[in-house]
């Protein structure tokens, strides 16, 4: 992919509906979009600086319409726009809002245009696209929400995955964009749960993203709602329970937040269900109860009866699991070696907490 500059008209520029951060919103309707665009605090703090001056240091990043991977879904919009917007749809829906003086439909702004190299097919270049608003949007602390960033990261999951392993495909992701693998893996395997989820019940609303942390945690509770261990996809299953359950998590986040729970309590109480009822069809009906008000168990009553353990308690079974997961480490394995320098950060760390207590002595 190259990058070159250019002045473009605004009025040939669209919105992209596709973009990441419409996580639930499904229109082509330009002006729709603009005017969601525009709602947030960050959005209109930025309008409010366009408002003042604009420096086009950092110019928004387009590519033709034709070039887009959704082509064929933009219906009319692809007799009125030559160029969609690839990084920048906020600062183009400003542009586009006529609240800021001197800039119109037929105003002339400065691009960089995203365009194949001549020895690039058209699949590496859209992912070369993604990648380029991945490095924009999720490395860097910017107003796409987290669930963007996760629908983000599971679409480059999704161009790379094919027959590799998902841990070298969370780690190839991680390097590429420079972020932490465990986040990577944690938003990718949590968005896949969450459009799950939207597609056989109602959507998680942005704002309650951090409650999906109770099923995404560990293998017992993503095997309860029929993930895979191996592949972290949901299995083609005909056991009913699995959507039931899933059917049933957006009722069971707004029951927690009528009970006050916050995500973290939600949480805790989902494995402490987990512990209790390890089949799916246990898992569900505790669920059913939970939702039922005739019923007496609640949230509350799940959570009074759980053992509270002191944080001794808490770190002993957290090393104990370390200790296991340590020592079935594959040492011999080929690509060992990539990880040898964790393993000795882990190994100076612990000589370091070993010194502090010994010294206590």
């Amino acid at each position: 992919m190259k990058l070159e500059p250019r002045e473009i008209l605004l009025k040939e520029i669209m919105i992209d509906p596709f973009n990441p951060r419409f996580t639930i919103t499904k229109t082509l309707d330009q002006q729709t979009l603009i005017n969601e665009m525009l709602q947030s605090k960050e959005s209109k703090e930025l309008l409010n600086s366009m408002k003042e001056d604009i420096k086009w240091v950092n110019r928004i990043v387009l590519q033709e319409i034709s070039t887009h991977e959704k082509y064929d879904k933009f219906g009319n919009l692809k007799d009125n726009y030559n160029y969609i917007v690839v990084e920048g749809n906020t600062r183009i829906s400003c542009l586009k809002s006529g609240l800021i003086n001197d800039y119109s439909e037929n105003t002339i702004i400065p691009v960089l245009l995203a365009s194949k190299e001549d020895s690039e097919d058209i699949d590496s270049f859209r992912k070369q696209i993604r990648i380029t608003q991945g490095i924009a949007n999720v490395t860097v602390v910017k107003e796409w929400s987290q669930v963007a960033k996760a629908k983000h990261l599971n679409s480059l999951y999704n161009d790379i995955i094919e027959d590799k392993r998902p841990q070298d495909v969370y780690k190839q992701i991680s390097t590429e964009l420079g972020i932490n693998l465990k986040e990577v893996r944690e938003l990718i395997i949590r968005y896949k749960i969450f459009s799950k989820i939207a597609e056989i019940s109602d959507p998680i609303a942005d704002e309650n993203w951090g409650y999906l942390e109770a099923f995404d945690k560990n293998n017992l509770i993503r095997k309860l709602i029929g993930m895979s261990s191996e592949t972290m996809e949901f299995v083609q299953n005909d056991e009913e329970y699995f959507d039931e359950i899933l059917s049933d998590i957006p009722n069971l986040i707004k029951h927690a937040l009528n009970q006050g729970l916050n995500s973290k309590n939600f949480r805790d109480i989902i494995i402490e269900i987990s512990k209790n009822n390890s089949t799916s069809e246990e898992f569900n009906n505790i669920i059913i109860d939970i939702l039922d008000e005739n019923t007496e168990t609640s949230f509350v009553s799940i959570k009074n009866n759980m053992k509270i353990k002191s944080d001794k308690e808490n770190w002993e079974a957290d090393l104990n699991n370390i200790f296991d997961k340590i020592s079935n480490f594959p040492s011999l394995s080929d690509w060992a070696l990539d990880l040898n320098h964790i393993l000795i950060k882990i190994d100076d760390k612990l000589k370091k907490h070993i010194g502090i207590i010994n010294s206590d002595e």
